[in-house]
């Protein structure tokens, strides 16, 4: 763009002119259009006037001049078929951190629908930097849309996100386009640059917005009808590809091998290819990383060159280094071997190549046998070999470990120690074997470590040893890191001050995450998917992450995915914790289970369909639980007392580094409010249940208290109740209700909210559908800086 526009866009040098709103909100200089959002949750759109396509490729090049510094973050458009009737609008949502969301709309009387997003991991937003923005539709019947950002100059040749839209209120008429920005409500005003704006339809490609140098027309295409996507294959030696649909956030860790960290001076290099006599040079790497730490000095950064390290590394005390790939390269940590030299006989195939002994302890502490008490028994009946370690794949895809060679059929292994044989029940002819040989991966013992960068896999990682990847000194930091398919914990934190940031866990045997006296712990961007793929009982530990005695914890804008076990689990004198902006879905245990702990916020999380309780809140106090979606569960929103006391030494969950009693802990369900909440569809006897199994408190004696919420039921007996309320000393059972009208008046909470019978009150997605509203109240001063806006609304926060 050559011309200066105060107000508005202007004519381009082909007559072309914009519709822009509000106008004043856009101009152009500097060889770009700009719109400005001049306060949050504001909106600014530029539209080509007279240019109305239905089949079309539309792509435009934004640059933000600086990233968001809070809240959600801004959300840059493409609008598409733009009548009366609606629009389609293929977006990206940019966080504070530069992470994309992409996610295509459709717009009917300002009512959004949503029909697909998928995170973007090998992309950042930089300040100042660039990208392109592309969208593609076509059909009538079965309106079919794609979508990718990429950077500029890079030439994709798939889409990121395709959608097809068959509703009653698809868009099927040719329409305007548009550039739209919108900053959310928690989000600080700012400007995005545009430029570039191109609408290629099937007669001609006019570019709406040229760029500072004229450029010769691009030719005519005709635009083709995608077919439905199947899901990515895995690169060569890559990780898998997680789903993680219905998802508001792009948690987890960048693509193995799309990292870019810079090379410092003096760096120590490693090469699969490197020799003995190497020196560290980048011409003469080391061949193993255990070398490169034992030759390192503390402060030293180790730099991985592409490839596969079979090893067991430990960074010992006294020695703060930093690990992390080469700028661009895949970095693998594997703890497995291919398996040879096979002999078949009678439907069974052996190696004698095996000779490997590994502990099976169902314990954390090593030798001891699996507990008998309700909670403390570790192994499923149905599950019997989940704690063996041993681990085969064939081509890929996980075998089963069987207890005896009589139980072995195709898909299974069985490990004859005794005779060092392991025995397939498949025909391993001309396939790739691989198995467990390495029990760990990192030992992380010095202060201050680093690992970024690199990915982790298939370790014979025994329980008690606690993690592939274990913390054992302060101030870890470790950042785009995958660690996956490891026999039993995936990352153990151990002591203060560890961050965990953009770092991907999945189907780790017993546990994506777990930490234990690990103060000022920091997780964000964590995606913890499919853990306990050994299925272990959900007690004593199991699922996506489990937190215990730790002081000073923050876990935001997460997904904890699918987990066999809870998705978020806080146990055992955890105190001042934040869980916010984290999405818990379709864990086979509760959401989200907070016991045994004191003073948390549970802000603007999405819990949806999971199996056990939705949020269970057990012996903990202050507990602030706002602005959360909470659908599903055995029982949505369940707040236990039970018989265990803080005074009682016997009792296992004490912090032996606090005092005895510890007055931070009183192990109470006291102080506990709920407002600004959706919660609804439980599946067990009612929704909002409050209940002191010991008989000696009411609600109101405990300063528990509810206002403001969306509160939904199936219908009038589904669940049995609306809401349980504790009677205390006053009865031996509590209040049941089945009418909400019954429950107000006994217990004059939730004055403000409202209650739904018969009908959903969330989408699929938990968004609140058309109609369904509350008396969203005040949000207390610790809320309103988790959201970054003090504006009242319901449920969690959409992008």
């Amino acid at each position: 763009m050559t011309r200066t526009v105060a107000k508005g866009l202007g004519t381009s040098a082909q007559g072309t002119t914009y519709d822009a709103a509000p106008v004043t909100s856009a101009s152009v200089a500097n060889g770009a259009a700009k719109l400005t959002a001049a306060a949050p949750g504001a909106t600014v759109t530029a539209r080509p006037v007279g240019l109305s396509v239905r089949d079309s490729t539309q792509s435009t090049v934004f640059t933000l001049p600086k990233l968001p510094t809070a809240g959600s973050g801004v959300y840059l458009s493409l609008q598409s078929r733009l009548t009366a009737d609606g629009f389609y609008q293929t977006q990206v949502r940019v966080d504070p951190k530069g992470v994309i969301l992409l996610e295509t709309l459709r717009v009917n009387a300002g009512v959004q629908t949503s029909l697909g997003h998928t995170s973007v991991p090998d992309l950042r937003v930089k300040a100042g930097v660039p990208f392109v923005l592309e969208t593609r539709l076509a059909g009538t019947v079965a309106v079919t849309i794609d979508a990718r950002v990429h950077a500029v100059g890079v030439k994709p040749s798939t889409w990121k996100l395709s959608v097809t839209d068959r509703a009653t209120k698809r868009l099927t008429v040719a329409g305007r386009t548009g550039v739209r920005l919108y900053v959310s409500r928690s989000t600080p005003a700012l400007a995005v640059l545009f430029d570039d704006l191109r609408v290629t339809t099937k007669q001609e490609v006019k570019p709406t917005t040229p760029p500072a140098t004229p450029t010769a027309p691009t030719a005519p295409t005709t635009p083709t009808t995608p077919t439905t996507p199947t899901a990515p294959a895995a690169p060569a030696g890559g990780a898998p590809v997680w789903n993680v649909a219905g998802t508001r956030t792009a948690a987890g860790s960048a693509v193995v091998g799309s990292t870019n960290y810079a090379v410092p001076s003096g760096a120590l290099f490693v090469s699969p290819s490197g020799t003995a006599a190497g020196t560290g040079s980048s011409a003469a790497p080391f061949a193993t990383v255990q070398t490169a730490v034992d030759r390192a000095a503390s402060g030293a950064t180790l730099v991985l060159r592409a490839g596969t390290y079979h090893e067991s590394v430990v960074i010992p005390a006294g020695k703060k280094l930093t690990v992390q790939s080469y700028p661009g390269e895949a970095v693998w940590f594997d703890g497995a071997s291919t398996l040879k030299n096979w002999q078949g006989s009678s439907g069974r195939w052996f190696s004698a190549d095996w000779k490997y002994d590994f502990d099976s302890t169902p314990s954390f502490t090593k030798g001891e046998a699996d507990g008998t008490e309700a909670g403390w028994r570790w192994l499923n009946d149905a599950h019997p070999m989940a704690a063996h370690p041993e681990q085969v794949w064939i081509d890929g895809v996980a075998q089963a470990e069987v207890a005896s060679l009589a139980n072995l059929k195709a898909g299974t292994f069985f490990t004859d120690v005794a005779n060092d044989r392991l025995y397939l029940g498949t025909d391993p002819t001309g396939r790739n074997v691989k198995t467990s040989t390495l029990t760990k991966a990192l030992s992380l013992r010095g202060e201050g470590a680093v690992v970024r960068g690199i990915g982790i896999r298939n370790y014979a990682t025994s329980v008690w040893m606690m993690g592939a990847v274990t913390v054992e000194a302060p101030r870890a930091t470790l950042e785009n890191v995958v660690i996956y398919d490891n026999a039993s914990t995936g990352l153990f934190v151990g002591s203060s001050n560890a961050t965990v940031r953009d770092v991907t866990l999945a189907r780790n045997g017993l546990m994506g995450l777990g930490a234990n006296y690990a103060d000022a712990l920091v997780i964000d961007d964590l995606l913890a998917i499919e853990n306990n793929a050994e299925h272990f009982n959900t007690s004593p530990v199991s699922g996506g992450v489990k937190i215990a005695k730790s002081r000073g914890v923050t876990v935001t804008d997460s997904a904890l995915l699918r987990n066999d076990g809870p998705g978020v689990w806080l146990d055992q004198s955890v105190y001042d914790v934040r869980i916010a902006g984290s999405d818990i879905i379709e864990n086979k245990g509760a959401g989200a289970f907070l016991e045994l702990s004191q003073k948390i916020d549970f802000v603007n999380n999405l819990v949806l369909r999971n199996v056990g309780n939705g949020v269970k809140i057990n012996n903990t106090g202050g507990v602030n639980l706002w602005n959360n979606t909470i659908i599903g569960g055995d029982r949505a929103v369940n707040v236990v007392q039970d018989s265990r006391s803080a005074t009682d030494a016997s009792v296992p969950g004490h912090n032996a580094r606090r005092p005895f009693p510890d007055p931070t802990m009183p192990w109470l369900i006291r102080d506990i409010s709920m407002g600004n909440n959706v919660i609804g569809e439980s599946a067990g006897n009612c929704t909002v249940c409050v209940e002191d199994y010991t008989h000696r408190y009411t609600p109101a004696q405990l300063n528990i208290r509810s206002d403001g919420n969306v509160v939904q039921r199936n219908g009038a007996a589904a669940p049995t109740w609306f809401v349980v309320w504790s009677r205390g000393a006053e009865n031996v059972n509590p209040y049941v209700f089945s009418t909400w009208a019954t429950y107000r008046g006994t217990t004059g909470q939730d004055a403000n909210s409202t209650a739904i019978e018969g009908r959903a009150a969330t989408d699929r997605s938990g968004r609140l559908l058309a109609g369904v509203t509350a008396s969203a109240r005040t949000i207390p001063a610790v809320v309103a800086t988790i959201l970054g806006s003090a504006t009242p609304t319901i449920g969690a926060r959409f992008p």
